[in-house]
């Protein structure tokens, strides 16, 4: 009676494992993510990154005059307030280090000082140099009357006496009025001395006082109201903050962006960029609030490529213009923008992912893992025009197939099933 019932379990156990086998055998370890073949609206998007920044922004920016100034070198930023403040007109930004137009200002003090003795120097030569040409005209008029007097006294001489006298007092008189004409030329000589050093002086003042005026600015504050936001320093990396630096042809200091307004600065490949449009549709969400979505248009393409950092290619930037803003949004926050370039209806559509491809003989075949019942098949199918996340299948599966969305071990070796020509 035992070795009967030891029997009959026996057979139960072997019939449970064929069972077990027949149910389980084609089913690949783990668990499957499966996607459903579906008709659709296949939409042709660009998936691009981006960063917001406002439509409008008034810059602060370091004194004007530095340049007139021929100031040239790095100017520090002593101290700045903190960016994401809100601001009014007329509020405290930042303080400027003085000690280039100090040094400045010392140089052209130096000048100066050495500008009024020139022109001192050059007002006592001149007294001088015109006291003696006077003195030089009197002494020769009185020779010219002593030549006047002799010709006179000359008249009972000899003729040739009489000639020589009257010779003697021409050359006076010559050189009486040469001398005169002399003496004009040098007071306006005299004069161009004068008025060049004076020129100097002033011209010293005047850069002087410009200088003073200009450090009197250094004291930085807002234009309008609005939010502080740091700007990139391309010099040296980073940001603008106390401790950088701000140069003569780079003078910004920060920015106060319109809030009201803003725009997805992105760059698009050489590749896709024939696709992009002006008025194009664009969604868009933040990397730093996933649930959150956004919409908006191309408002520009540019026309001529750049260079990015990190990279060879050529990269055209496109400006996207959101449709609502929302008080959330600040400026240099990084958006995911999928510009829809075309939209297709009716179509077959499943993951892109679910796609892989082999290699028969010479030619590579697309397909998909198909799930039928409890067996897996590799089905080769057609495809259509793709995007980042999606393709069109024209030919190898209907409606409602299921495709698996990654390779299972376990028929990665089958059979490929070919379509039929």
């Amino acid at each position: 009676m035992l070795k009967k019932k030891w029997w009959l379990i026996a057979v139960l156990l072997i019939v449970c494992c064929a069972i077990l086998y027949y149910v389980f055998a084609n089913k690949p370890a783990g668990i499957d993510i499966v996607a459903e073949a579906k008709k659709g609206v296949f939409k042709d998007i660009v998936v691009s990154p981006g960063e917001l920044m406002a439509e409008n922004t008034v810059y602060i920016q370091a004194p004007s005059g530095l340049q007139s100034n021929q100031i040239y070198e790095d100017i520090k930023i002593q101290d700045m307030v903190a960016e994401g403040i809100t601001v009014k007109e007329g509020d405290y930004i930042a303080t400027l280090d003085p000690a280039v137009v100090n040094k400045k200002i010392g140089d052209i003090q130096m000048d100066l000082d050495r500008a009024v003795s020139t022109q001192a120097q050059t007002a006592l030569d001149t007294a001088l140099q015109m006291r003696e040409a006077r003195d030089n005209m009197t002494n020769l008029s009185f020779q010219m009357e002593q030549k006047r007097l002799a010709l006179q006294l000359s008249k009972y001489e000899p003729p040739a006496t009489i000639r020589q006298a009257e010779i003697d007092l021409e050359k006076a008189q010559r050189d009486l009025k040469q001398m005169a004409e002399n003496y004009k030329i040098k007071q306006r000589q005299a004069a161009t001395k004068m008025e060049q050093a004076g020129r100097e002086v002033q011209r010293r003042q005047e850069q002087l006082t410009s200088l003073e005026e200009l450090r009197g600015k250094f004291k930085i504050t807002a234009p309008k109201n609005g939010l502080l936001v740091y700007i990139i320093d391309y010099n040296a990396g980073g940001k603008k903050k106390a401790g950088s630096a701000i140069r003569s042809w780079d003078p910004k200091l920060a920015m106060l962006p319109d809030l009201s307004s803003m725009l997805s600065k992105t760059y698009i490949n050489e590749v896709d960029v024939s696709k992009i449009k002006k008025d194009q549709t664009v969604t868009m969400g933040l990397d730093a609030f996933p649930e959150v979505k956004l919409t908006g248009k191309v408002t520009s393409v540019a026309n001529i490529g750049e260079n990015r950092p990190g990279s060879n290619a050529k990269v055209f930037e496109v400006m996207i213009k959101l449709d609502k803003v929302d008080s959330i949004l600040k400026p240099g926050m990084t958006t995911s923008n999928n510009i829809l370039i075309n939209q297709v209806p009716d179509r077959l559509i499943i993951p892109l992912e679910s796609v892989f491809s082999e290699k028969v003989g010479d030619k590579t075949h697309s397909f998909v893992y198909q799930r039928r019942g409890n067996a897996i098949e590799k089905q080769e199918v057609k495809l259509g025009r793709s995007n980042d996340e999606e393709v069109i299948v024209e030919q190898g599966l209907e409606p409602g197939d299921r495709v698996l969305m990654a390779e299972p071990a376990s028929a990665k070796n089958n059979k490929l099933n070919l379509l039929k020509k």
